[in-house]
């Protein structure tokens, strides 16, 4: 495409994130313009292209890729719809930006992953802890050999209390499918060359214990075992009542990086009540610039053709595993990732 001109972006779902990522686009990217929103709840999406002065707005996502001058479409729908959108959109021959999780089965991944290829499109998948400051130095110490050999790994994701959420409309599987598949592609790449080999996950509620026996879990512990004997640890809770805590370690042979903080900034309250600290209470504010990141690499991926943020391949890597875990829970046995 021409360089003199910014690149289209047009975004498909009106939801809490795609409206972030819409305003990011808007607001934030300096080489991109949000050119259309699509979504099919009446007025959803006329509204927030109206907020952001973004010429046009769908309820169908056909009519959006019609749109000759949309570039790249940035995919924010619920999860059970994302392989749909992203191979419609690559036949559309629009690059693709498509919020996690790509698919929720390996055949679904598996034809995201070639729709695109097939198309010569970019794939790029949102997983936004890798644009995080924190977390990209500790992946450039462990490239720099500066742990040393990998042996223990360990990532979290605690959701901010009090939860809010509706477990009669929660999906089933939602902590593996879509609040630990950060924590899955996270350990993946700050374990650059070991594969999964076997996967044990425990999964409760503790949070909601009244709704135990309707499949709802709000609570999980992952391990995870590589092929070079390095051992990972995810966990997952709904309800930190404390604040947005996301947080990685590894640990070799030379040393060990920590990442990731709850706490806003350095800044310490010593008052009459004691000590004190203010934390993260919303991704969208402790992201910010991880968000931001990942939609400028989509943009310089639409312009070059290379995809340098997580592939359609990361993403069924994250997947196999989540996967991995939903039998591991069923079953309550350890899962050989070759058998998936």
């Amino acid at each position: 495409m021409p360089a003199h001109r910014p690149v289209n972006l047009a975004l498909i779902g009106a939801g809490r994130i795609g409206s972030f990522h819409a305003e990011s686009v808007a607001r934030r990217l300096v080489d991109a313009d949000l050119v259309a929103v699509a979504d099919p709840a009446p007025g959803a999406a006329g509204r927030l292209a109206a907020s952001l002065d973004a010429p046009k707005a769908y309820t169908s996502v056909s009519e959006l890729l019609a749109n000759p001058e949309v570039d790249g479409v940035i995919i924010a729908t619920p999860a059970r719809f994302h392989t749909s959108v992203v191979v419609e959109a690559a036949r559309a021959g629009k690059a693709v930006f498509c919020e996690k999780p790509m698919a929720l089965t390996l055949e679904e991944a598996d034809e995201a992953i070639a729709a695109t290829k097939s198309a010569g499109v970019p794939l790029q998948v949102g997983f936004n802890r890798r644009w995080d400051q924190a977390f990209y130095e500790g992946r450039a110490a462990i490239d720099a050999g500066k742990v040393g050999s990998v042996q223990l790994l360990r990532s979290l994701t605690r959701d901010p209390g009090p939860y809010r959420g509706n477990p009669e409309k929660t999906p089933l599987w939602t902590i593996f499918y879509e609040t630990l598949i950060h924590d899955f592609d996270t350990l993946l790449w700050l374990n650059p060359t070991a594969k999964p080999v076997e996967v044990t996950a425990i999964a409760d509620a503790l949070v909601r214990p009244d709704f135990a026996g309707n499949g709802f879990h709000d609570t999980a512990v992952v391990t995870i075992r590589f092929d070079n004997g390095s051992i990972a640890v995810a966990e997952a809770n709904f309800c930190a009542m404390y604040g947005y805590d996301i947080r990685g370690e590894v640990f070799g042979s030379g040393g060990m990086v920590m990442m990731g903080d709850v706490r806003r900034s350095s800044m310490t309250l010593y008052d009459k009540n004691g000590v004190s600290n203010d934390t993260w209470r919303r991704d969208t504010d402790h992201f910010v610039n991880g968000y931001t990141a990942q939609l400028a690499s989509f943009v310089d991926a639409i312009r070059t053709g290379t995809v340098t943020g997580p592939t359609g391949e990361d993403a069924r890597n994250a997947l196999a595993i989540a996967l991995a875990c939903i039998t591991s829970v069923t079953e309550r046995r350890a899962i050989p990732l070759s058998s998936l």
